[in-house]
């Protein structure tokens, strides 16, 4: 495995670990609110703790979904899979809005997919070269 992808697959294991932990964080923040404001008393069933539960829940779920696409995507590229390659692209670019981690992970993983190791490490087939067509003589 060359270097540029090894180097794109550890920064999108890091994002997997990155995403994991702000689900972590996310979730204590949230429950530790929800513990301060008390399950039992007449605080907590205002609309706005009810919200910021849910919300809470949903925001750490969604990062670990993304967590758990990074992870999948950095096993397609450890194996060369073309699928993840452009899933990896895809993430990048989305990675890259992260200002300032997601910035520098996002840029590597983006150098790397799109280098020329990737190509090789891909199995990217040129096109087929084309044979002039000759029309028949005579008609």
């Amino acid at each position: 495995m060359p270097d540029s992808i090894k180097t794109t697959r550890i920064a999108f294991v890091v994002a997997a670990g990155l995403a994991f932990a702000t689900a972590a964080l996310l979730l204590f923040i949230f429950f530790s609110g929800a513990t301060l404001i008390g399950w039992g008393t007449e605080r907590s069933s205002l609309l706005g703790s009810a919200l910021l539960g849910a919300a809470g829940i949903f925001l750490a779920a969604g990062f670990v979904v993304f967590g758990i696409t990074d992870l999948f995507i950095a096993s397609g590229i450890a194996k060369g899979r073309p699928w993840a390659r452009y899933a990896g692209i895809a993430l990048a670019i989305l990675l890259v809005v992260g200002f300032p981690i997601g910035t520098v992970l996002g840029a590597i993983a983006l150098m790397g997919l799109l280098g020329r190791d990737a190509r090789d490490w891909f199995g990217f087939l040129p096109p087929a070269p084309q044979t002039p067509r000759v029309p028949p003589a005579g008609i």
